[in-house]
């Protein structure tokens, strides 16, 4: 379930000089970034202060929302939280499709990718390990992602213990790379193979509505990246 809304409690204020600050609430809605995915942005608000929240940092296990005072001053108490709605279902659209990028570059190069970075804001890509793809390669995976969205499919979450993400886990894109965890986070789309993440996602792949391949970007030492967008 997503929230977009909420209440919740300010523990600590800690100003940064007069026009902006930084709120540590006792829960929060606000994603931080991470994983190639840029935080939440929105807004919190009482009866004494409105703060435009520009960004969320996730830091010592804490979420900060950090932003601009546009009324009053600050406080410890009783607050509203609200996302910029718009923008995080745009990354969570953006997010989704990249995991089935994943899965549809996999089935047209026939074998498995290994994935090295991705950013979901400006300019949104994945980058894989691997030669460049060239256009008939493209080409299908874009077909595939059009047909599968078309389709629809649902997004699982699950919660693995370590032992059995190693198991289910093993051929994942990025699993080489996850640290050690009490608890692994699961992104499953019907029909492809689970990928651990922590980012937020739509329910049905049909919720991307497109998934258009802006262009591929070699990089040095058999690298590329692929740009893309999702379109209404």
């Amino acid at each position: 379930m997503q929230l977009a809304k909420t209440e919740a409690n300010v523990l600590k204020v800690v100003p940064e000089k007069k026009t902006h600050a930084y709120l540590v609430l006792d829960r929060t809605i606000f994603h931080p970034k991470g994983g190639g995915q840029p935080s939440d942005r929105g807004r919190i608000a009482s009866a004494q202060f409105i703060l435009e929240v520009k960004r969320a940092i996730f830091h010592r296990g804490v979420v900060v929302h950090w932003g601009r005072i546009t009324s009053g001053t600050p406080s410890v108490g009783p607050v509203s939280c609200e996302l910029d709605w718009d923008y995080r279902y745009m990354l969570m659209r953006r997010h989704t499709a990249a995991h089935l990028l994943d899965h549809c570059l996999a089935m047209a190069r026939r074998s498995r990718m290994e994935t090295t970075d991705s950013w979901l804001g400006e300019p949104c890509y994945v980058g894989y390990r691997g030669e460049t793809p060239d256009s008939s390669i493209m080409d299908s995976a874009r077909e595939m992602a059009e047909k599968m969205i078309k389709a629809g499919a649902h997004v699982k979450i699950d919660f693995l213990s370590p032992e059995r993400s190693k198991q289910v886990l093993k051929d994942a894109p990025n699993f080489e790379r996850l640290p050690d965890l009490k608890e692994v986070r699961t992104v499953t789309i019907e029909g492809c193979d689970p990928i651990p993440c922590g980012g937020t996602h739509v329910s049905d792949i049909t919720e991307i509505s497109k998934l258009s391949i802006v262009r591929t970007e070699a990089l040095p030492e058999a690298m590329f990246r692929v740009h893309f967008s999702v379109d209404s």
